[in-house]
């Protein structure tokens, strides 16, 4: 499986922001929010309809890109604020 790994500072606390592709068997991108080593937030995005693209890895691979931003966004924007101490 293919992914990213980041940690983020964000209002003195660190974040951890794990994304990776489950896989032909689920047809997913799954993005994990981690704080103080507990998952806090789950976000998927199926890339179902593109299973017949020729261009399928190079979809998936923007896929990832795609939303391991739009969580680290999030977590900039104070969506995970309600977790801060």
């Amino acid at each position: 499986m293919e992914g990213y790994n980041t940690c983020i500072e964000y209002k003195g606390t660190k974040f951890m922001v794990q994304t990776q592709d489950k896989g032909p068997a689920f047809n997913y991108i799954e993005s994990l929010v981690y704080l103080s080593g507990r998952v806090i937030a789950t976000k998927r995005m199926p890339y179902t309809a593109h299973l017949n693209q020729p261009n399928l890895k190079e979809i998936i691979q923007q896929l990832l890109e795609d939303l391991h931003t739009e969580v680290i966004d999030e977590i900039v924007e104070g969506k995970y604020d309600k977790f801060l101490g």
